[in-house]
């Protein structure tokens, strides 16, 4: 799984590693119809995409695609485009298929080739010998050298504020955006909102609960995400109202910050009525579970603690995307409910 976004954001957390994979799929380009008829530059296009890490001039209507970072592929595919690049997952959600558990329909029977990068480096040749049109990177960790080298091989999409950063909804536009597709990309915002929506009426006990979000990546210590992060967002956008303890855990923090490392002497000091939490490995859940102070935080005292440990739902909740969504649901909404009615 990608660390650097699951990962604290304190100085000296885990070391943040830019997990970037890619694969060809076997049919090389782009399936689906853009919002016009025509295989030409099409309405709108050229068009010009700023982002935080610079400008990309698309000129065409793109055939060949690559994403990096997380999510892109979602939204990609939602949109009825296959990716010529896109992670390899192999591992992260329990198979061996390297595809995503919401991705692996829309590939049409597709079988991309697996190709994955580690640590911070991104495979810039791997990335040119697919010819790619556009790279879309909207919800990454690519910094402004790699956003160079990767403008010299394709006009590229970066994230609009903050790293690893990108609402779900602004990436389904940038992308949508990017790939001419700007009112399919609008219809997935709203049914995707009303989903949500439908869920946050459907479960009026996850009003007036406040919720914190956490990990466990090393012994001895929980992140804590903050408020601006997706999974808190998402949170909210189900009615829950963000722990005020954990907000203000990052005042003052880095611009890039997500998250907060909080040691475990300082636990008594996060109060919320519910909370939920992932582990990097099963021994760190079990020396996080097993600290009497954690032990003694109300929602685990009170059983109003989720603790994520299917790979696929952790991935879900991370990044949200008009694809995951739906597949989340039927899985985290009923473990929230159950945490929500038992919440002193």
């Amino acid at each position: 799984m990608r660390y650097p976004r699951w990962a604290a954001s304190a100085a000296a957390a885990v070391a943040a590693v830019l997990a970037v994979g890619l694969a060809a799929t076997a049919c090389g380009g782009g399936t689906g119809s853009p919002d016009h008829a025509d295989g030409s530059a099409g309405p709108g296009f050229p068009v010009r995409i700023r982002s935080a890490l610079g400008t990309a001039a698309i000129p065409a209507t793109p055939k060949r695609v690559v994403t990096i970072g997380w999510g892109s592929q979602d939204v990609a595919l939602a949109l009825g485009v296959v990716p010529v690049g896109m992670q390899d997952f192999t591992g992260d959600t329990g198979d061996t298929t390297g595809v995503l558990p919401w991705d692996q329909a829309r590939l049409g029977g597709a079988k991309p080739v697996q190709i994955k990068a580690t640590g911070t480096e991104v495979p810039y040749e791997r990335v040119a010998a697919l010819r790619p049109d556009v790279i879309l990177a909207v919800n990454s960790g690519v910094t402004d050298a790699q956003y160079a080298k990767l403008s010299k091989i394709a006009p590229t999409v970066g994230y609009p504020g903050k790293p690893w950063m990108t609402s779900w909804e602004d990436q389904t536009r940038l992308v949508g955006r990017a790939l001419g597709r700007t009112g399919r990309a609008a219809g997935l915002i709203t049914t995707t909102k009303a989903r949500i929506a439908k869920e946050a009426k459907r479960h009026p006990e996850f009003r007036g609960k406040t919720v914190a979000f956490g990990s466990g990546t090393e012994p001895g210590s929980v992140n804590f995400y903050y408020d601006a992060d997706a999974r808190v967002e998402l949170l909210r956008q189900l009615g829950f109202t963000p722990a005020p303890s954990v907000s203000r855990l990052g005042a003052g923090g880095s611009r890039n910050s997500f998250a907060k490392q909080v040691s475990m002497e300082k636990l008594p000091g996060v109060r919320a009525d519910v909370l939920v939490a992932w582990y990097l490995s099963p021994s760190v859940r079990t020396a996080v579970e097993g600290s009497p102070l954690f032990r003694k935080l109300r929602p685990v005292r009170d059983g109003a603690y989720v603790p994520l440990t299917d790979p696929g739902l952790v991935y879900a909740t991370s990044a949200p995307s008009v694809l995951s969504l739906p597949w989340m649901m039927d899985r985290y909404v009923p473990k929230l409910s159950a945490a929500a009615g038992r919440a002193g």
